[in-house]
């Protein structure tokens, strides 16, 4: 049998000690709930009560190793720790203390801050697990298989190391406040933009690449959107935005861009599709009181005569009785000036005879569909560009890729595409150099 290279006995009791921090958590519970710590405890547990046979011990280590693996972003730079997540998921994660450290900063209530503390020293003992001992004791259980170690030894300061890289000033209640209250938390501090599914926030990993220098054309509008975005972003009051004109103008890219410019002073953008328009005051929930400035994004919004959702976003830009948060604005993009489909027999009462609806007031239904793109305080027009504009961008963009063909040539096939395919706009330009590129 092999030798045994630990007090069995008393790894018993270090390991109680690392369970027993694991369930003893109050503000910071939720933990409890990410796969790879939730298959540790269940790992501790089998171990400690001898209930678990060795097969279960080694799928149950196992499982926990593929949990902690499978947690790490792929576009992870830097070896992970076992240290290194757990205070990852201290940072990122949400609850009462790191909301209420983005409204309030470091003057906690008395209560919240004792039961934070217990918290901090359940996760440290937590973060200090000694691994080659646990591996050690989980071959000895399973008659001698080999547990694979991914944990390296880690020294007596380790933590205070992993914490000053994170950029914690110590690890202590005032420093993880005030860390919370610069850099916010939860999914808001992990992404710049997201995407509301009909029930829930979901994170963007990786936005459009668009940059406001990278569009051509359009100064005016780029100017009137910055400053007032910049407005938002600085805490002054700003207005609602309508992006009205041709398709292919880079209405939608404008407002993408905006992410790149901002993302690192705290704006942050939710894409919200047309058909989930009436979850207005579910998206509040999640932004309200929340340290950061959220532009909610609706591409495309146009409604036909017979929908009637557009109602919807009235609340949306002026608020019902829940008024509008003032960290909320909404920037839309729209091929229709005034968004809703209008019919002749809207203008009946103007000089025309066709109300086929017969109602008796139609001039207030026109009213009624007008209304709504006046609620946005600011209407940019994007009109398709001349024939020169279109071959300048052409040209500008066949300079950022480097390309190497004769301006003459250049001109001339661009004017072809354009007549042969979608007309002149700043997207017709992009598809043409794609395909240029992609032929040399």
């Amino acid at each position: 049998m092999k030798e045994k290279r630990i007090d069995t006995g008393t790894f018993r009791e270090e390991l109680g000690e690392i369970l027993m921090a694991a369930r003893g958590l109050i503000v910071y519970r939720e933990l409890n709930r990410l796969p790879a710590l939730r298959r540790l405890t269940e790992l501790l547990e089998g171990l400690l009560e001898r209930a678990w046979r060795p097969a279960r011990i080694i799928e149950g280590y196992n499982g926990f190793l593929n949990a902690f693996l499978s947690s790490i972003p792929m576009d992870q730079s830097r070896d992970c720790s076992w240290m290194d997540w757990v205070l990852d998921a201290v940072l990122y994660t949400e609850n009462k203390l790191t909301l209420w450290a983005e409204k309030h900063g470091s003057h906690l209530p008395k209560a919240m801050s004792i039961a934070v503390e217990s918290d901090l020293r359940s996760i440290q003992r937590l973060a200090d697990i000694p691994w080659q001992d646990l591996v050690e004791v989980l071959g000895e259980e399973t008659d001698g298989f080999h547990p694979v170690n991914i944990f390296p030894v880690q020294g007596a300061d380790k933590w205070q190391q992993v914490c000053a890289r994170r950029g914690l000033k110590s690890w202590d209640t005032e420093a993880l406040a005030e860390y919370y209250s610069l850099k916010g938390s939860g999914i808001f501090s992990s992404y710049y933009g997201f995407y509301w599914d009909g029930s829930s926030l979901k994170g963007i990993k990786n936005t459009d690449p668009i940059t406001l220098d990278r569009l051509l054309g359009y100064d005016i509008q780029k100017q009137v959107l910055l400053d007032n975005t910049e407005r938002f972003v600085s805490g002054y009051p700003a207005n609602n935005v309508l992006l009205y004109g041709d398709k292919g103008t880079g209405k939608s890219s404008m407002v993408k861009a905006l992410i790149h410019e901002f993302g690192d002073r705290g704006l942050r953008m939710i894409e919200l599709p047309k058909k989930h328009l009436d979850d207005y005051y579910s998206i509040i929930k999640y932004i309200e009181d929340r340290m950061y400035r959220f532009i909610l994004f609706v591409d495309d919004l146009s409604f036909e005569e017979h929908e009637v959702e557009y109602k919807h976003v009235k609340a949306l830009l002026e608020g019902g009785l829940q008024p509008k948060p003032s960290n909320l604005l909404v920037y839309a993009t729209s091929n229709r000036r005034h968004l809703v489909k209008e019919v002749v027999a809207d203008r009946s009462s103007v000089g025309y005879n066709y109300n086929d609806r017969s109602e008796i007031s139609p001039t207030d239904s026109m009213q009624e569909k007008l209304s709504l793109a006046d609620r946005f305080g600011i209407t940019l027009t994007f009109i398709s560009p001349n024939q020169e504009a279109y071959l300048e961008m052409v040209e500008a963009m066949a300079g950022e890729r480097g390309l190497d063909i004769d301006r003459e040539v250049l001109r001339a096939e661009a004017l072809r595409w354009e007549k042969r395919y979608n007309g002149r706009s700043g997207r017709t330009a992009k598809q043409f150099i794609d395909h240029i590129e992609g032929g040399l």
